[in-house]
């Protein structure tokens, strides 16, 4: 019987917590990226055998969070830990972290942000964050500093204009999901509830200056395969897909749905308004966990097109590319505007079936342009990429990634000039060992991590 692949390459887990100072770096790293990149995904705490091999529910394993620490033109550090849930706390003899949880299940996998002075590990399915360290180590479990009834989303979208986090947060236990809107000194403003009427998978938003938009899609939760340690969602057909608008002052109360061409979409990429229309853009699946729970089985996403007319109801809809790709990032500052550009990675349909993205992409929407890191030739297989700014322009900054070194089987951060995305890295650090393929990267600047840091010596949220 062939190996899960999720067991193997790029997928497969590591079982050692590891702390590694000085980094070799190639290139030179510039002196101005002084901060924390993160990764995160599922990485089972113990080595799954028997039934639990054969049939691998990759994203039901534990969180697992590396970082490397960059300032001064140096690699100071990389750690990776284990979020401190229950299973990993039992496998590793130590004490539960304190804090209520708000779910069946405690695992935190999916995204790592910080916000106000909080370093949070965050899971989609309704349990409440992780706090962490400035170096990976788990706290406890938080409801932030105003009490949170229920759990959080793991694809916010931080407004930077306002400094507010916003997000749909939802849980399979209900029919409704939530409309948080969480403030920069991470107290909670607004808990006001969305009527799904079923329970939808909505992992990502898209925001405007003035509205929140989202997919409501026929990826619904089954409790009958939850029962049997998969992932809970399946495409179910008598659903109708479509897109949720509300205004963001007004709040659910106010929202606009718009019936779409079947689909399912992961991510998001960018929407922008004008006059009474949305333009909304982001990577849609035709269809999506149709007869399995592995969402690379049907390749990756293509870019669509959503044109939303908030008077008529009216929607037009069309593809822009035909290249699969997945984990679309903008310049932060430019979340809730107009954006230009995105960056994502990328690949053949055979690579994107075997799991092994080849290449970072840089989209240009008003072109239609797009310009490829390939790393077909040399044998890797990058990460989501994330951008970090450099001036004033969208597209002057860096861009920041893992690299799976095939060969080896070894990873590397890579650090790439995103207005020159083909050319060569303009920094490569070696990692001491393979960062297991998972979810979401990050990039905490410097002035955020001495945040998190000094409000550890405060007292307990």
């Amino acid at each position: 019987m062939a190996a899960d692949p999720y067991l193997t390459g790029a997928y497969a887990p590591v079982y050692t917590e590891r702390t590694e100072l000085s980094l070799p770096t190639e290139g030179e790293l510039p002196e101005e990226l002084d901060g924390l990149f993160t990764y995160i995904g599922p990485n089972p705490v113990v080595p799954p055998t028997g039934y639990r091999a054969r049939h691998y529910a990759w994203f039901r394993q534990d969180g697992f969070v590396s970082g490397v620490r960059l300032s001064g033109g140096r690699a100071d550090w990389f750690r990776n830990r284990w979020i401190r849930d229950r299973r990993v706390c039992r496998a590793m003899g130590e004490p539960r972290p304190p804090g209520p949880r708000h779910f069946l299940s405690d695992v935190v996998h999916t995204n790592v942000i910080c916000h106000g002075d909080l370093l949070l590990a965050l899971v989609e399915t309704g349990c409440l964050p992780a706090r962490l360290t400035p170096t990976l180590d788990t706290v406890e479990y938080t409801p932030l500093y105003s009490g949170l009834s229920n759990g959080v989303s793991a694809h916010p979208k931080l407004d930077p204009n306002t400094g507010e986090l916003i997000m749909i947060a939802h849980t399979p236990l209900h029919t409704w999901g939530e409309y948080l809107v969480i403030d920069p000194q991470a107290r909670v403003q607004r808990s006001e509830r969305i009527e799904f009427g079923g329970r939808p998978l909505v992992h990502d938003i898209a925001l405007t200056e003035q509205h929140v938009i989202f997919f409501d899609s026929p990826v619904r939760f089954q409790p009958s395969i939850a029962i049997r340690g998969q992932l809970p969602y399946r495409w179910d057909r008598r659903h109708q897909a479509r897109i949720g608008v509300f205004r963001r002052d007004d709040g659910p109360r106010s929202i606009q749905w718009f019936e779409i061409t079947n689909c399912f979409v992961l991510h998001a990429v960018t929407a922008a308004s004008s006059g009474d229309h949305i333009l909304l853009r982001a990577l849609r699946y035709e269809r999506m966990f149709d007869h399995s729970d592995d969402p690379l089985a049907g390749g990756g996403g293509l870019l669509w097109e959503w044109d939303l007319d908030l008077v008529t109801g009216a929607v037009r809809e069309r593809q822009l590319t035909d290249r699969m790709q997945e984990l679309p990032r903008l310049d932060p500052r430019t979340v809730t505007a107009d954006s230009r550009y995105y960056y994502a990675i990328t690949g053949s349909s055979e690579a994107i079936a075997q799991r092994q993205p080849t290449g970072i992409l840089k989209h240009d929407l008003l072109t239609d342009t797009t310009v490829v890191h390939d790393y077909d030739r040399t044998g890797g297989s990058p990460t989501e990429a994330v951008f970090v700014p450099r001036g004033a322009a969208e597209d002057d900054g860096w861009l920041l990634h893992l690299l799976y070194d095939t060969e080896r089987d070894m990873s590397k951060l890579i650090v790439l000039d995103s207005r020159d995305v083909a050319a060569a890295p303009i920094a490569t650090i070696d990692l001491p060992c393979r960062v297991p393929s998972g979810f979401h990267a990050n990039w905490i600047d410097g002035a955020s991590i001495e945040a998190v840091d000094a409000a550890l010596t405060e007292p307990s949220l």
